[in-house]
């Protein structure tokens, strides 16, 4: 079975030209993540099975019937389905497998996919106080903030239904605050939270610290966040009944374009379709899973592409 015309079990996957498409990475960073990816994908299958079960005793060579043979196979596939957000079945009649097999590859290689890119240096900060021990390593602070959500289905609990409905969006979503430098690096991705959370609580609940001399630059969704040891750079608010002066109007056109890496790195992020569409997965904790794995293959594409 073939995988848009990739020859899954004979050809190797960096020879298609549409790698990139399909994966979201280059060829060359395909091998990069490979690399690290191989080791860990082999440790792990010679002591548990395919059900994440121990073996009594370790085994050393992969079973000719195994569905996804070699760790190119299984990088491939996990990657092909971030970026495409496929239905389970279609993406398994692609691989030559039913639908519950693909369920249990993905459980067993999105972790495998996290623990590469967090050896790779590519995961972002989950705390506050990591994020603060990161930043004392630089000189010069410049930092930008953002909230971004992203869909998800509806629940069939009502009280649910109100906690994850955002008024902003107008559906049910999932809600993450970032931290950003210039050079478009995700520094910082807070816990994922229902989409009825506000902005500014995202952040106050992050616990950050800020080395002296920090500028954080921030929408209006933060009005009220101000740190007292750094400077806060937000755009002027329009007064209710009057408009805003015309040196207000040019420091808001000079903050948006001070902002724009931000905005870059939202789009980015959601190159993979899973965290830009509605995403399916319900097992707990893999919704916030996806998105670290997102804001990870960010930051390893633009550090190897600013090399």
């Amino acid at each position: 079975m073939s995988y848009f015309g990739m020859q899954t079990s004979k050809n190797n996957p960096t020879d298609h030209p549409n790698l990139l498409p399909l994966t979201s990475i280059h060829p060359a960073e395909f091998m990069c993540l490979l690399a690290v990816f191989d080791p860990l994908c082999q440790d792990y299958f010679r002591h548990h099975d395919l059900q994440g079960k121990l073996r009594r005793i370790p085994k050393f060579e992969e079973d000719a019937r195994c569905s996804l043979p070699g760790s190119a196979q299984k990088l491939l596939f996990v990657l092909g389905y971030l970026k495409e957000n496929p239905r389970q079945h279609y993406h398994g009649q692609l691989f030559g497998m039913q639908q519950p097999r693909v369920s249990k590859w993905i459980k067993l290689l999105l972790p495998l996919l996290e623990k590469a890119l967090l050896s790779l240096s590519a995961v972002p900060q989950r705390f506050g106080d990591a994020l603060y021990a990161f930043l004392k390593t630089f000189t010069h602070y410049v930092l930008l903030m953002d909230a971004t959500e992203r869909c998800i289905p509806r629940s069939v609990c009502y009280e649910r239904q109100k906690h994850e409905y955002s008024g902003k969006k107008k559906t049910h979503t999932l809600k993450n605050n970032l931290v950003v430098d210039q050079q478009s690096q995700i520094l910082f991705l807070s816990s994922s939270y229902p989409g009825s959370v506000h902005d500014k609580t995202l952040a106050d609940e992050a616990g950050h610290y800020y080395p002296d001399d920090t500028v954080l630059v921030e929408d209006l969704g933060y009005q009220g966040y101000e740190p007292g040891n750094i400077s806060v750079l937000r755009p002027h608010k329009k007064p209710r009944n009057k408009e805003l002066t015309e040196q207000q109007k040019q420091d808001n056109t000079d903050i948006s374009r001070i902002r724009v890496p931000v905005e870059h790195v939202m789009a980015g992020v959601k190159r993979l379709n899973i965290v830009k569409e509605k995403i399916r997965l319900r097992t707990e904790g893999v919704r916030d899973q996806v998105m670290l794995i997102a804001c990870g293959l960010h930051n390893f594409r633009t550090a190897l592409r600013s090399t």
